[in-house]
């Protein structure tokens, strides 16, 4: 949970990358945006990727708990969607720079817990061994993860609810023929190494 500070302190980390990228952003430039010290800000955070990181691990966070007991986790992944969807600017500013390992993160782990959710209710209706529901949750979590960078490099043209749909329907449709498939491969002698 953020205190008040933290709140401030990433509240103008995030004003400031709607108007500009990462890359041009110091801590001068939040502290005075929202009236703090350097101090105040090196008390809380290490640097700037340090606070960004904590921006998107609180909003993972809180996505997370509102969707923690949701048996379709659908929607959570919609608004992961809207989430980037609504902050274009600031997201592009941070996929623009070199490093975008929190931007990368926020969305491993929204398109993961969809993923995983989709597969544990399909895996319910089989019989197949653990390890081919962890491979499917993880294929379909690279795969989705994967598109939704696309997206981003795009520009996001297509709305947050279409692709949400479009990766439901896909999803949907082909897990258990994926389920199938894994477990065959799993049967293969060549999938343990010696």
């Amino acid at each position: 949970m953020l205190n008040i500070t933290e709140r401030a302190l990433l509240q103008s980390l995030t004003e400031l990358l709607e108007e500009r990228p990462l890359d041009k952003i110091n801590v001068k430039d939040i502290t005075d945006r929202c009236g703090l010290t350097r101090n105040t800000f090196y008390y809380h955070f290490h640097d700037v990727y340090d606070a960004l990181d904590c921006y998107f691990e609180n909003e993972i966070q809180q996505l997370l708990s509102r969707y923690e007991k949701d048996e379709d986790w659908s929607d959570g992944f919609l608004e992961g969607l809207q989430f980037v969807y609504e902050h274009k600017v600031m997201i592009e500013h941070i996929y623009n720079f070199v490093d975008w390992k929190e931007l990368r993160d926020y969305l491993d782990s929204i398109i993961f817990k969809y993923a995983l959710t989709v597969i544990g209710k399909e895996f319910k209706k089989t019989d197949y061994p653990v390890k081919v529901k962890e491979i499917t949750a993880e294929f379909y979590s690279s795969a989705l993860l994967g598109a939704t960078v696309k997206w981003i490099k795009d520009g996001m043209v297509e709305k947050p609810e279409f692709l949400a749909t479009l990766y439901n329907n896909v999803f949907y449709g082909t897990v258990e023929q994926t389920f199938e498939s894994i477990a065959e491969s799993l049967k293969q002698k060549y999938y343990f190494s010696e």
